[in-house]
């Protein structure tokens, strides 16, 4: 097990490529090494020619999260499936935390998600969960097949996820407002 006692560096969550298909093996082999490890997952309708079955597909094929400090990649690296992390020239680039703690939140509930393409957030547009599983998630509201859905978009991997909300749950998001309170 790997364990890294001795930093004083902090966490950040990286997004790491791996081979196709692979994403569950590798999620559990860094769960194994005693590494901090996210695999989005989404239940999806199979359909073959004898049965309909339900099955768990990644979010993000070909990418996995890992929480560490940017000296203990190279272990994560030598992982079987894992070919790199999502970096800029040779510099690893960290998620947004927050994005990661979004997701996080979204798929510990029962409530429909698919991908999306990519749809970059801003404050145009955007609303805020008040109630229900998903309270305190904020991103873009889009009306997909009659039922309101929240876009959530992961800016590192410029990938996005369509989140189903009941239309009680959300609020216009007022980023003035907010401060106010916070003051």
């Amino acid at each position: 097990m790997y364990r890294n006692p001795g930093s004083n560096e902090s966490n950040e969550w990286f997004a790491f490529r791996v081979r196709p298909r692979h994403e569950k093996q590798v999620s559990l082999a860094l769960r194994e090494k005693g590494f901090t490890e996210f695999l989005p997952l989404y239940k999806s309708k199979r359909q073959w020619a004898d049965r309909t079955k339900v099955v768990e597909m990644p979010l993000f094929p070909g990418y996995i999260f890992c929480s560490t400090n940017r000296s203990a990649i190279v272990p994560i690296l030598m992982t079987s499936g894992v070919i790199d992390v999502v970096r800029a020239g040779n510099q690893p680039l960290s998620a947004d935390k927050t994005e990661i703690e979004a997701l996080q939140q979204t798929v510990g509930v029962d409530v429909p998600l698919e991908a999306w393409p990519y749809t970059e957030a801003g404050d145009a547009g955007s609303f805020t969960i008040l109630r229900g599983p998903l309270a305190g998630l904020t991103g873009i509201l889009v009306e997909v097949r009659r039922s309101q859905r929240l876009i959530l978009s992961v800016n590192l991997l410029r990938r996005s996820v369509l989140v189903e909300v009941h239309p009680d749950w959300i609020s216009p998001y007022a980023p003035v407002v907010a401060e106010r309170m916070m003051a």
